[in-house]
């Protein structure tokens, strides 16, 4: 043990992932930043099809539609600039009309249940326990597409959500081998520091209350390797809030220990 260091070990999963596995990453930026890590060891994983998505109840929407290989909600389409996005996707998927938004994203609805339900390893990133809803219909929001303030009501989830929402979803993933929660280590600083922490606490513990819950659910500690076993500002990229690479691989080189043969 190192005196000057607090250093985070972890069990080995008794699941495996190998070279034939097929692996899923759906959540934060995080989310793609580990399938990074991934791909740098050669090893197949596919990762936000839907783009970034930073609340577990959109995260388990977004699942749970393509797992249903359901039409998306019309209701829930925008335009702004002569440009036309859906709420529940990233701002980077849009169309110059509705009508090829629509298209556009039902193939992609179909592609990703194709892949999810032949999917062994599900990891879910969380990056934040804040969620907007619309002002008119209180609809719940992916992406803001960064229309007007006043279009949006903010509100932090509970605990109880969390688990609520997950426990919907749990039933069309038993298909799976493991699903594996990731809270980001990436501060979400919009607010501030202090609700950041805020947010985060909402969201770790309510990744304990599933994993001791639900069968097959892990919890792999990236947010822990971070703030506690890292913790140096050294290890943060220029804008102090995005884990360096020298960072990423150390986290990664964890979970490889755990989860590859």
């Amino acid at each position: 043990m190192n005196p000057k260091r607090t250093e985070l070990y972890i069990d080995k999963n008794p699941e495996k992932i190998h070279e034939d596995s097929r692996i899923m990453s759906i959540g934060s930026k995080f989310s793609n930043m580990m399938a990074s890590e991934f791909k740098e060891r050669n090893i197949s994983i596919e990762s936000n099809p839907f783009g970034n998505i930073y609340n577990p109840l959109s995260i388990f929407n977004t699942i749970n539609v393509a797992l249903k290989n359901e039409p998306v909600d019309e209701k829930l389409i925008t335009e702004a600039d002569d440009k036309w996005h859906h709420y529940d996707f990233h701002s980077k998927i849009g169309a110059d009309s509705k009508e090829e938004l629509i298209e556009k994203l039902n193939k992609k609805v179909q592609k990703t249940h194709d892949a999810l339900n032949k999917t062994d390893f599900l990891i879910l990133t969380f990056g934040s326990a804040y969620v907007y809803k619309t002002a008119s219909k209180n609809q719940l929001v992916a992406n803001c597409h960064k229309g007007p303030t006043n279009k949006f009501n903010k509100s932090l989830l509970s605990v109880a959500d969390i688990i609520a929402g997950f426990r919907q979803l749990y039933p069309l993933l038993n298909h799976m081998q493991d699903i594996i929660l990731v809270v980001s280590p990436i501060l979400q600083l919009q607010d501030s520091l202090t609700l950041n922490t805020v947010s985060k606490s909402v969201l770790r513990l309510a990744c304990h209350m599933i994993k001791n819950e639900f069968p097959y659910v892990k919890y792999f500690p990236a947010y822990e390797f971070m703030m506690s076993d890292l913790r140096d500002y050294n290890r943060y990229e220029k804008d102090m809030i995005t884990p360096s690479a020298e960072s990423m691989d150390y986290i990664f080189d964890k979970f490889s220990e755990s989860y590859f043969q």
